[in-house]
């Protein structure tokens, strides 16, 4: 190898050193300033229309950005709940609607209104149960959520009525905002007790839950 060659090689490792180090740092900024938007913003996580599962007393708080229509969501919906359920009675989940997808709009819509009748969770596992039939990114048609609905205990005329009315469009719209004011552009994203999840992934949301829940329960 000649000292030329080996001087082009050397550049081009310092070039790559480079772009990573500016690749991490971009990353780690704009978790930075995703949690002071968080520490700024505390409440846009104190809404009193989201669904909840978990205890109210719970010290630590997972809030989710969720679109039905989402297949991370889907993949992510009995994990959280895990979580939830595994740490008995410390960690409670605060679900906020956010329909990144085209026509999840009417399945968030349908599931305040099952929320309104206190079958927010039922309703939302149906949902994703028949995500791959009504949400099909070529050509979702979400008005199919009504028949995998039939047999369920929703009363299915009230919640048309509801999922319709100003009141849901306007739960959606606060929803909507709040992940705006945190910078949130894909689902599902992930704050705990305010934190946001700044590797994705499984383990890393457990990891961070576990972490608060050690905080809040010395």
């Amino acid at each position: 190898m000649t000292n030329k060659q080996l001087t082009i090689i050397l550049c081009g490792i310092v070039v790559l050193l480079g772009f990573s180090f500016g690749i991490y740092g971009h990353f780690n900024k704009k978790s930075e300033a995703i949690s002071r938007l968080a520490q700024e913003n505390s409440s846009v996580f104190n809404r009193a229309h989201a669904p909840t599962y978990g205890p109210r007393e719970a010290k630590v708080r997972i809030v989710e950005f969720f679109d039905p229509a989402c297949e991370t969501c889907r993949a992510f919906y009995p994990v959280v709940k895990r979580i939830v359920d595994g740490h008995q009675g410390k960690v409670q989940l605060v679900v906020r609607l956010v329909p990144f997808h085209k026509g999840s709009d009417v399945a968030a819509k349908i599931l305040i209104a099952a929320h309104q009748q206190n079958l927010f969770f039922p309703v939302t596992e149906a949902v994703l149960n028949s995500q791959d039939v009504w949400a099909a990114h070529d050509q979702p048609n979400p008005e199919r959520i009504w028949t995998f609905l039939k047999g369920s205990s929703l009363d299915a005329v009230k919640a048309k009525q509801y999922a319709g009315s100003p009141e849901a469009e306007a739960t959606l719209k606060q929803d909507m905002d709040d992940a705006n004011t945190l910078q949130v552009t894909r689902t599902p994203g992930f704050f705990v007790n305010g934190r946001p999840l700044k590797e994705f992934g499984r383990e890393q949301l457990k990891a961070l839950v576990d972490e608060e829940v050690k905080r809040a329960y010395p």
